[in-house]
């Protein structure tokens, strides 16, 4: 497995009937994820245009980390608890950063409007 740091994005898509009761699960993952070893960062979003879907934007210092958090109690009894609520599979996907690091950039621009995560 990779050691250099993860970036995952998992989307789901939710019944309109099922908003309230799949969020409510959705944070508490949130909440146990991000004192899980290896989480570097851990948010929930809900799409501006249609909320039914959900995206988890994450960090982790690597996959074993991710993988780890993947197979966690918390997120496989939310994943049981959503399963009928959703429209489709969550969709789980893994990236690499493959830039400089904004960070260590000597001249920085005025504006850090573009940084994502």
């Amino acid at each position: 497995m990779s050691r250099s740091v993860i970036h995952s994005v998992i989307d789901l898509l939710v019944k309109s009937e099922s908003i309230e009761k799949v969020r409510q699960i959705l944070l508490t993952i949130v909440e146990a994820t991000r004192k899980e070893d290896g989480c570097l960062k851990y948010k929930l979003f809900e799409n501006l245009y249609d909320n039914c879907q959900f995206t988890f934007i994450g960090a982790w210092e690597n996959e074993d980390a991710f993988d780890d958090h993947l197979q966690s109690d918390h997120f496989r009894k939310g994943d049981q608890e959503i399963k009928q609520d959703l429209v489709k599979s969550i969709d789980v996907k893994r990236y690499k950063y493959i830039q400089n690091d904004p960070n260590n950039i000597s001249e920085r621009k005025t504006s850090s409007f573009c940084i994502l995560i």
